[in-house]
């Protein structure tokens, strides 16, 4: 068939996760007159994001919130009419606990994320040996390290904090968010924020502080910032509707998989669906895992496919229980907990939905998401779904003290879904970027590059977006 005789978009989207939704309708604002569509492997439309409703149970199988600092995601809420659904955590039990030698002790007020902000927590804590505590409390001596070259989360945590804080709780603190390896995770392209820390002010105590006092929200509760997450009342996939319900659903194909493209002479894109089917368009853009991208491109850039093919991904598993109240001897007054590789468990966390947000369980029941796999447990979903639940109810009856099993069972699989910012990921997302700028009328977005968080995969999609549109179309 004549190249000139295929049918021409002005822009595909391959992927239809909340990257490539948010591309398409940050494109069809911008330019209402293009022919656009989206291009989606799965039934469904997305990606890693998925919000179910069952028995009066609003669940969500993957993200459960979205942190409003920086702003991207909760600016498009608010873009897309969404802003008097906007939920914020329950004021009470705004903090998270650790397992600490097989019971749940508190993170110690103050703590977040690889620093502390206060000394006396972490110094009554009773999770740290007083060798430990005195470590940790000498942070602010620590020298800053002179050189820039890119240093493992271990590696600074250890220097910054002592090994045993380390262990105890910034290893499952960072573990709960990119389920990575901390040996091999980058602080530079994971957590730059408290590495510029030390560089400005000398110590992470110093830091934190200094911020605490610029934005009082910072300085509330421990481990994670909760008081800056939100969701929406309808859970995340009603942000998903939403965007999908703002542009025409011709532009929308579910089950529609890119088996092969192509860069014609002419400069168009050649795209094949689902191996028969052929389209073109002037500009692509790809919201698909590193690896799927690596593979349509190695044809058209062997040196920028073996770029994207470098970055390596991990599975997970989460499983979803709702108990109700009666099971339990008392009931846990925290968000949740996280549990340290060091004490040899089969899960990484638990989420207990019905204490984070209001309306996710009827006032009788409780819901919790129980996380499992990453970098450090690969072999997870070798498991059947029934072995999945066995270890997680397990592991809840011996931690919560529940009597009798849950009423309601559900597991949700995310295979090679979690990217690992390695050492070197800052440079080989320059290189990546680098190699789409040469090949011209496309861009790459998702999880995969600048953060993991859902407002940096929209910052990603809107910012792509606004390049596509800027460019001529030839």
């Amino acid at each position: 068939m004549p190249q000139n005789t295929l049918p021409t978009l002005d822009c595909a989207v391959i992927g239809g996760g909340i990257s490539g939704l948010t591309a398409l309708y940050a494109i069809h604002q911008k330019r209402p007159a293009w022919q656009l569509r989206i291009f989606e492997r799965q039934d469904r439309l997305g990606g890693i994001l998925e919000t179910r409703t069952e028995n009066g149970l609003l669940i969500e199988t993957s993200a459960d919130s979205f942190i409003t600092d920086p702003t991207p995601a909760l600016k498009l809420c608010k873009e897309l009419g969404l802003g008097d659904d906007l939920l914020g955590t329950r004021p009470a039990g705004r903090r998270a606990e650790v397992l600490c030698h097989g019971r749940l002790t508190p993170i110690p007020d103050g703590f977040q994320i690889v620093g502390a902000r206060k000394l006396l927590p972490l110094l009554t804590s009773p999770m740290l040996s007083w060798r430990g505590k005195l470590r940790a409390c000498c942070e602010p001596l620590i020298k800053t390290r002179a050189g820039r070259e890119d240093e493992s989360l271990a590696a600074f945590a250890k220097r910054r904090m002592g090994t045993e804080v380390f262990d105890r709780l910034i290893a499952p603190l960072v573990g709960g968010i990119y389920t990575a390896d901390a040996d091999k995770l980058s602080m530079a392209a994971a957590l730059p924020r408290f590495l510029e820390m030390e560089r400005m002010y000398g110590s992470l105590y110093r830091g934190l502080n200094f911020e605490a006092k610029q934005t009082p929200q910072a300085a509330q509760g421990s481990g994670a910032r909760y008081s800056l997450f939100a969701t929406l009342r309808g859970g995340l996939g009603q942000l998903l509707e939403k965007l999908i319900s703002n542009v025409p659903s011709h532009m929308l194909r579910k089950g529609a998989e890119i088996t092969n493209l192509r860069k014609q002479t002419d400069g168009l894109w050649q795209l094949e669906v689902n191996g028969s089917e052929m389209c073109c368009a002037r500009k692509i853009i790809l919201a698909t895992p590193a690896f799927r991208s690596a593979a349509l491109l190695w044809d058209i850039d062997a040196e920028l496919a073996a770029a994207l093919k470098d970055i390596p991904y991990a599975s997970c598993a989460v499983v979803c229980l709702a108990y109700h109240k009666k099971q339990f001897r008392q009931l846990p007054q925290s968000f949740g907990f996280i549990v340290p590789p060091c004490e040899q468990r089969p899960i990484l966390a638990a989420s207990f939905a019905s204490n984070k947000f209001p309306e996710r369980a009827p006032d009788d029941q409780w819901l919790v998401r129980v996380f499992l796999g990453g970098a450090c447990q690969s072999t997870v979903l070798e498991q059947s779904d029934e072995k999945l639940i066995e270890i997680a109810t397990n592991e809840l009856q011996r931690i919560l003290c529940i009597r009798d099993a849950p009423h309601l069972q559900m597991v949700t699989r995310w295979p090679q879904s979690m990217p690992q910012y390695h050492l070197g990921h800052i440079e080989r997302v320059e290189r990546i970027e680098q190699n789409v700028r040469r090949l011209q009328n496309i861009a790459l977005i998702g999880n995969a590059y600048r953060g993991v968080g859902i407002p940096q995969y929209i910052h990603g999609a809107m910012k792509a977006a606004e390049a596509i549109v800027e460019t001529r179309l030839d």
